[in-house]
């Protein structure tokens, strides 16, 4: 499943931006007063994931060394982040360079909590024996939760996501125990995200913002704090 195809049909264009100065409110302020016009387009929700990864972590260290060929595999759902999971969806996250794209299947509910195992949770979803297969390679690796809003530009060619309150819990194969969890709190995120022939408005607007534009993995972050290498 993670073999390079040079097949981009589908892909979009994903940058980032990260603040360590400037908190939410001041993001949410930058991005209101900027000349692109942009109008928040969702209520702000908690966004929850678990990502898996191969024993060796090798999506971990493709994201790490930069190949530009990148899978991240997550389960990711909204709201709650413990007990009954009612919408949970399987999403591959495939990045070639800077264009990304998700492959999302439907999964059946589950129940996280203390004594939660992983191994059964994409029993019963129907998916494809080739992905099934891939999947049985994985182990469950990283717990995330972060807070975020939505926006998006007045021609509705450029949308942006502001992601904050970060939160990284340890998991693994099973009999897990969720403690307190490892927040980076002063970390934001600001993802603008375009098809490509926008690029030229992705400039402008990107120009706006007093932050550079940078690589960001919450996976990456996520991984390296709860495992100082």
């Amino acid at each position: 499943m993670a073999e390079a195809t040079g097949d981009t049909a589908g892909y979009r264009f994903e940058r980032k931006f990260v603040s360590f100065a400037l908190g939410v409110h001041e993001m949410v302020a930058l991005i209101r007063l900027h000349p692109a016009l942009f109008s928040e387009i969702h209520h702000e929700r908690h966004v929850n994931n678990i990502y898996f990864d191969t024993p060796s972590l090798y999506n971990y260290e493709a994201n790490v060394w930069g190949l530009a060929e990148r899978l991240k595999c997550r389960v990711r759902w909204y709201g709650k982040i413990f007990e009954a999971v009612e919408r949970p969806v399987l999403e591959l996250k495939r990045k070639q360079g800077l264009l990304g794209r998700k492959d999302c299947f439907p999964l059946s509910p589950f129940t996280l909590n203390d004594g939660f195992d992983a191994s059964p949770i994409f029993a019963g979803a129907g998916l494809p024996e080739r992905l099934q297969l891939y999947l049985a390679t994985l182990r469950p690796t990283l717990l995330n939760r972060y807070k975020r809003r939505y926006f998006l530009s007045a021609d509705g060619d450029h949308r942006l996501t502001l992601d904050s309150d970060l939160k990284f819990h340890r998991i693994g194969g099973s009999a897990n125990r969720f403690g307190e969890p490892i927040e980076c709190t002063r970390r934001v995120i600001l993802e603008l995200k375009y098809d490509r022939g926008k690029e030229k408005g992705a400039s402008r607007i990107a120009g706006h913002f007093p932050i550079r534009l940078t690589k960001s993995s919450k996976y990456v972050v996520g991984i390296d704090a709860l495992h100082p290498w």
